[in-house]
């Protein structure tokens, strides 16, 4: 069996860069979670949590069937995506486990704002705003 995660195709200068960096935010927003522990109630973070776990590998998967240009890959980013926005607005309060804490403001904004584009809602709608370029692209 041949496992190519990256296609060869994608260092041609024709390759569409909007395939390659929504196939990167999916993963980073499978992944980024892994990196810290957001400071909620307990009954918050349980649920964020298993939102997480169960999100993780439809990400991880349809971000690199992205690359490789597979029109179900599209699908699977906007359910995705979607259901990360409506878990967000049927529980506002998760909105906190986007913030990073620390004694220096500068670190926190900083970090804030990479896990809301990485992995949050900002990059949700980013995939949102990436339908058009991923259909045209794909097959």
């Amino acid at each position: 069996m041949n496992l190519r995660l990256f296609p060869p195709e994608r260092m041609n200068t024709d390759y569409p860069w909007t395939l390659w960096a929504i196939g990167w935010l999916a993963i980073f927003k499978a992944v980024l979670w892994l990196a810290y522990e957001p400071a909620l109630p307990e009954a918050l973070l349980r649920s964020v949590g298993w939102k997480y776990i169960i999100g993780a590998l439809p990400l991880l998967i349809c971000g690199v069937a992205l690359w490789k240009r597979r029109r179900w890959a599209v699908w699977g980013l906007v359910l995705s995506a979607v259901a990360d926005l409506v878990f967000l607005l049927a529980l506002p309060g998760s909105l906190q486990a986007y913030l990073v804490d620390s004694e220096v403001a500068l670190f926190s904004v900083l970090l804030s704002a990479v896990v809301l584009v990485c992995g949050g809602p900002v990059g949700s709608a980013l995939i949102l705003c990436g339908i058009p370029a991923m259909f045209r692209h794909t097959r």
